[in-house]
């Protein structure tokens, strides 16, 4: 894997409850610019990581809800208060692997602006302020096959 600079894209994310459906960018800082897909996965992987690690750590000292987060958490419908119940490290080559898996399973689709990215060892070019989405499938019958 080749890697060069750190690079700043924007991720889409829609969570959870949000009425109007909508899916807004957000600034995602990955370490290394990827070269592959692979790395793009693997690079973001080790973010959420790292921004999980920060959280938890900021657990120790909590913080009042400002007005703009309570107003972000009444929109969701889910309201959390930065307390961290799980003192486990994290794997950082487990969640990379499980990460890849979901790729390769299908139950996960990346796509770069509007187009779909398919080739985990295919190259790709990412600079500045490029966006990706990505989609988790979920399966909704919950019979076996």
């Amino acid at each position: 894997m080749e890697y060069r600079k750190s690079v700043r894209i924007c991720v889409s994310l829609k969570h959870m409850g949000n009425i109007a459906k909508k899916v807004k960018p957000y600034p995602f800082f990955l370490e290394n610019t990827p070269s592959t897909l692979r790395g793009l996965i693997t690079e973001s992987v080790r973010a959420c990581i790292r921004a999980y690690e920060a959280r938890a750590k900021d657990a120790d000292l909590p913080q009042p809800l400002t007005d703009e987060q309570f107003a972000g958490m009444r929109e969701v419908g889910k309201f959390a208060f930065g307390v961290h119940y799980n003192d486990k490290a994290v794997n950082e080559e487990k969640a990379v692997e499980t990460a890849l898996e979901a790729f390769s399973d299908g139950l996960v689709r990346i796509f770069k602006e509007n187009e779909e990215l398919t080739e985990l060892d295919g190259a790709i070019s990412v600079k500045e302020g490029d966006c990706f989405t990505f989609v988790r499938l979920t399966m909704l019958t919950g019979t076996l096959f």
